[in-house]
């Protein structure tokens, strides 16, 4: 809770997964990825509510035995062939009530219940400051090129090479984190607002799981790092 205001943690997932197959059910580290969150979220002191929705019954069945509240999303929303993200994220607000909504992702597996913890009171702190939302980040310094073929942030003909470290950053959404009011994501149907917070996750702490090669990974660094 913050400033008196409830905070719930919504994760949504479907069956239909198609880079990976049952993505959300796969093992990592003695949990699921499902678990794993749902422990990671539960976890945070400042987070009141757990909520997973999905149009799987096992899926529901195996996030309620590990504490979250389940709802059952209608097929229509978890058909991305039919359904917006924006819609879904519309449906999920028609299905849930709360005051300030923690948007999180199965497939973001190294986030710590700390790290959760210090977005909301950042985001809390930002509202002070006059951001309206927050989103997590990665930070990227790397020499970047556009789709026009041509260098994004540095010159690669003068006299001499800039190294990464000295080059100006960019931000890149991890898809971890996504906080803001709940009446202000039933209004927009988005996961962040019109003036967000970019809230820098641990360097070690990113990954999301997109494809095989990244569950792979996850894997090795949860079970022989972790």
């Amino acid at each position: 809770m913050i400033n008196n205001k409830e905070v719930t943690a919504i994760i949504v997932a479907r069956k239909g997964s198609v880079r990976v197959p049952s993505k959300n059910l796969l093992p990592l580290g003695g949990d699921t990825l499902i678990s794993r969150k749902i422990k990671q979220l539960m976890g945070a002191k400042l987070i009141d509510r757990v909520v997973f929705g999905s149009d799987s019954d096992e899926m529901l069945q195996h996030a309620e035995k590990y504490g979250a509240e389940c709802i059952r999303r209608p097929d229509y929303y978890c058909d991305e062939k039919q359904a917006s993200a924006n819609d879904m994220i519309r449906n999920m607000m028609d299905l849930v009530k709360t005051d300030v909504v923690v948007w999180a992702h199965c497939t973001n597996p190294l986030l710590s219940s700390g790290t959760y913890d210090n977005a909301i009171s950042t985001y809390a702190k930002g509202l002070e400051d006059g951001y309206d939302s927050l989103l997590s980040v990665v930070e990227l310094r790397e020499h970047l090129w556009g789709e026009d073929k041509k260098p994004l942030n540095y010159n690669p003909y003068q006299a001499r090479h800039v190294p990464a470290r000295e080059l100006p950053p960019y931000y890149m959404q991890d898809g971890g984190i996504f906080i803001q009011s709940y009446a202000q994501m039933k209004s927009n149907s988005y996961f962040f607002g019109k003036k967000p917070q970019l809230f820098l996750i641990p360097s070690d702490e990113f990954l999301d799981i997109n494809n095989l090669r990244d569950y792979i990974l996850a894997k090795a660094i949860i079970e022989n790092f972790k």
